[in-house]
């Protein structure tokens, strides 16, 4: 496959992976370069942000990526009429022509969510340690995504105690003491069993703050009554708690982060 981009131009190796159309998901191409699947002039790369120039070689798989000069419209139509006077084997050809003005906005949009995630979650961080707080977690939808993000700022081990992944209904009932006549009754991505999870969370770990969070992140698993995007958040502040639903749009990754987002508002604005 052969990818141009301008010369003098750079493209970060993860926008490279989406753009040469390798993969749909930013999470799975993170996944698969931080797995050590990806090489760069045959080297293993496990950085996203390895910056990709003219020259290098790019391989995943059975996917070989030529990174070459972006060349004159003129040169290209010569070459599209002699390609069509004479055999020549096909090619993919993927063309960037002014990279320096591609922003695609799904990556955009992406980097923007993730830097305002990274910011609320140092501001709540900075607040649990000011006031002496200790926090727990019952995440479901969002696989331990917020657990990642508080132990990602260091000193999170004063106030974070720990947190359960209750991604199955029998982990929500064995583990944190969800009551099965509320799962049953009301669902496993309700208000109830948010409010039942951030219970057993607080009381599990025996916290002055929990919180919790089930949903559907899709892209399987919506209803007409409860679709994709439906999500329940839960926060326990000393005696008090709220709950919210939400109704989030975007692929699987992205409700997830909207999620994690708006739970650490929540956070930050009740505490």
């Amino acid at each position: 496959m052969d990818f141009y981009i301008n010369k003098g131009d750079e493209i970060e190796l993860f926008k490279l992976l989406k753009a040469a159309g390798i993969c749909d998901y930013y999470s799975d191409i993170r996944h698969f370069i931080k797995d050590g699947l990806v090489k760069v002039n045959g080297e293993i790369n496990k950085l996203k942000h390895t910056m990709i120039q003219i020259g290098d070689l790019v391989e995943y798989k059975e996917y070989k990526i030529d990174i070459l000069e972006s060349r004159p419209k003129k040169e290209q139509r010569v070459e599209r009429e002699q390609i069509s006077k004479e055999y020549r084997p096909p090619s993919h050809r993927v063309q960037h022509g002014k990279f320096k003005s591609w922003r695609p906005k799904p990556i955009e949009l992406e980097n923007k969510l993730e830097n305002e995630i990274h910011t609320i979650s140092q501001k709540l961080h900075e607040k649990m340690l000011y006031k002496k707080l200790t926090l727990s977690l019952a995440e479901s939808c969002t696989g331990g995504m917020i657990q990642e993000m508080i132990t990602s700022n260091s000193g999170a081990s004063e106030y974070f105690m720990g947190g359960v992944v209750s991604y199955s209904n029998q982990a929500k009932i064995n583990v944190l003491n969800v009551k099965p006549e509320i799962i049953n009754k009301f669902g496993a991505v309700s208000k109830e069993t948010a409010i039942e999870m951030v219970k057993g969370a607080k009381a599990l770990f025996k916290t002055t703050i929990s919180a919790s969070i089930t949903g559907i992140a899709g892209p399987s698993g919506g209803t007409l009554e409860k679709p994709v995007g439906t999500i329940y958040l839960a926060v326990s502040i000393h005696d008090k708690i709220i709950s919210r639903k939400l109704s989030l749009s975007g692929n699987r990754e992205n409700i997830r982060k909207k999620s994690v987002l708006i739970l650490f508002k929540l956070l930050l604005e009740n505490i």
